[in-house]
Order: C-alpha cells, then structure tokens, then sequence
C-alpha cells in the first residue's frame, strides 16, 4: 500500500498554464490517455477538494453532462456539482448546502488507481483514503470520520484543462466504504 501527498496550491495545480493555455490545449488534445496522466490528474483531483479550490476551477475537471454518485445524492451535470461542491440549488430544485461549506480539515490520500485506457476514455477504480470533520450545531465538538473509498470512474481526453482529462462519470461509492474504528459514520 502506499500514500501520496501533493503538495501545490490548487492554483498551481488547476490553472498552473493559464498563460500558455492554448498551447497546452492544442498539446493534450493530441495526446493520449496514459497511467502517468491518470495520476497526476486524480492527485490533482483530490487537492483541488481538500483546499476547497474555488469551483470555477473545479468545473474545469469534470464534462459538462458529469454523472456523480454519492450518498446523499447523484448528480447530474455541471451545474449539479457546482451546487452539491459550494452550495445552491440542484437541477431538481432542491438546495445544497456545499459540501466545503459542511466538511473542513480534509485530506484525501490516494491508495491506488487502476485503470482500463481504451483510447480517448479510461474507466478508473479510484481507492482513497479520506479524512474529514464536520459541525454540527449545537453540539459541543466537532465530529471526525476517517475511511477508505472504494470508487469507480470514467475520464476522457479533453482540452478544458491542464491534465487534458475530465471526469464522466464518478461512484463514490462503488463499493462500500470501509470506516476505520473509532471514527464518526456519515
């Protein structure tokens, strides 16, 4: 097993090339899909949720028509992860609070990717371990959780960001997840 740690801001790591951005959309565009590329985008990923990276650069890293699963909904499309991320009104009408506006002091270690390339998609077995405290007024103290994530996705080539790689689809919870003792349950 082993544990990655990324240390960049999420402006280094979203929008490191936003000077040089045609070049680098023409660059990825004609590049293919490799395990290299898969990692640094998943890592960048989970940095990007851990720093509570503005949404706007969030949106950069999944396709507009996006399908996410997670426990307390599915989302479907852009504008759903914008309100389900930093708070809103999902496509059904229902509000969101945000889940950077619920959840502070996240790490996200990534345990392995696997994945399937089959030109310009990959399907993805994501396994990260996840840390996090929420607050729940009035109680007295905050609660933790701490669990590992068993989660499929599929990414495409694209040319709307860095990584030349958006998220399609994304399960949460393709499996389920596996709390470590002693830690809160969501």
């Amino acid at each position: 097993m082993w544990w990655w740690r990324v240390t960049r801001t999420p402006s280094e790591s979203v929008g490191r090339a936003v000077s040089n951005q045609e070049q680098s959309k023409a660059f990825m565009a004609n590049e293919a899909l490799t395990e290299a590329k898969i990692l640094a985008f998943t890592r960048a990923w989970y940095l990007a949720l851990d720093q509570h990276a503005p949404a706007a650069d969030c949106l950069k890293l999944v396709a507009d028509d996006v399908k996410m699963i997670f426990p307390e909904k599915t989302l479907h499309g852009k504008n759903d992860f914008a309100a389900w991320y930093a708070g809103g009104t999902y496509s059904d009408g229902e509000q969101a609070p945000g889940v950077f506006n619920i959840f502070f002091d996240e790490n996200h270690n990534v345990v392995s990717v696997e994945s399937e390339i089959h030109g310009a998609e990959a399907t993805l077995k994501v396994v990260v371990a996840w840390q996090a405290s929420w607050f729940i007024a009035p109680e007295a103290k905050s609660r933790r959780v701490s669990l590992d994530a068993i989660q499929a996705w599929v990414v495409r080539a694209t040319d709307k960001n860095t990584y030349g790689i958006e998220v399609v689809s994304y399960n949460a919870m393709a499996e389920p997840f596996r709390y470590t003792p002693g830690f809160s349950r969501l």
